[in-house]
């Protein structure tokens, strides 16, 4: 496994960078926080855009399973 990401393809840093973008998604929905799932798809490459939805679903799934923290918004003053 490579741990410097400097060195992966550029296919790969991609397919890394699709994959965060789900998990954020996935951590946003689960702590209630604003998100349109749509728009993050939208952004990553026509040809990862599959691999966005099978990992939002895997971490959707994987979601369910953790405990959940108190988040509480900043208040605007």
């Amino acid at each position: 496994m490579i741990y410097n990401l400097a060195v992966l393809s550029a296919e790969a840093k991609d397919q890394l960078n699709t994959e965060l973008a789900a998990a954020g998604v996935a951590f946003k929905e689960r702590y209630n926080m604003p998100v349109v799932p749509i728009h993050i798809e939208n952004e990553q490459p026509e040809s990862l855009r599959a691999h966005f939805q099978e990992k939002l679903t895997t971490y959707r799934q994987l979601s369910v399973t953790l405990s959940r923290l108190p988040y509480e918004p900043k208040l605007k003053s």
